[in-house]
């Protein structure tokens, strides 16, 4: 970046922030809402914001793009993905404090929150950024995968 012009590094910068920042699950719905909205509205322009959407969107899709592989791979995933929050929901009783949903070992439906996260999470994500993709080819096959994966559910 240091060959970037001063303004293009303090965009560059920004965008990178703001999509890390963007990584946290407490945005997701904020996120999907908003792409979602703007789909129907000359969408995407040339603006930062626009941009910094697109890109933020995009990681996450990258993200949980587990969902879309074969099922052995998927089950893995999901299989570590709650070993952490199992650990988190730990870490939260260790210091006394209210045990955020799913993060429950002893209380927590690992099926049902598999198919909840996977349909009120993963699917709706997955289905309008494959509107802003439109591509034909890539939505026929990831999409077929996606229920695939889903229909085990």
């Amino acid at each position: 970046m240091e060959n970037m012009p001063l303004e293009l590094q303090k965009e560059t910068r920004k965008i990178i922030i703001d999509m890390v920042l963007n990584t946290d699950f407490s945005r997701h719905f904020i996120l999907l809402t908003e792409l979602k909205t703007k789909l129907g509205n000359n969408f995407p322009t040339e603006s930062l914001e626009d941009r910094t959407l697109i890109m933020s969107v995009s990681l996450r899709v990258a993200n949980q793009f587990k969902v879309v592989r074969d099922r052995p791979v998927f089950f893995k995933w999901m299989d570590m993905m709650f070993d952490e929050f199992y650990k988190q929901g730990d870490m939260e009783k260790v210091l006394e404090l209210p045990i955020s949903k799913f993060m429950d070992r002893e209380n927590t439906n690992k099926e049902k929150a598999f198919s909840n996260y996977l349909n009120v999470v993963c699917r709706p994500l997955f289905v309008t950024y494959l509107i802003l993709v439109n591509d034909e080819e890539i939505n026929n096959s990831k999409f077929r995968q996606m229920n695939q994966t889903l229909s085990a559910y």
